[in-house]
């Protein structure tokens, strides 16, 4: 994940919401996106960052 939008190479904009995540990967639009296939052992590293990242944007008080 890269939350300031400046890593270089290919990326996608995706809304910190998990739903936005999974329907991203059911309807593979996240993978054409990308341009790579996304397995399961990816779709889980996607899921964890994802969490990370919402937490990190939005840090508990």
């Amino acid at each position: 994940m890269d939350l300031r939008g400046k890593a270089s190479g290919r990326g996608a904009y995706l809304d910190p919401d998990p739903g936005c995540l999974e329907r991203g990967l059911a309807e593979g639009a996240l993978a054409r996106a990308l341009e790579i296939d996304i397995d399961q052992v990816t779709a889980d590293r996607l899921r964890v960052e994802l969490a990370a990242a919402a937490k990190e944007r939005r840090p508990s008080a």
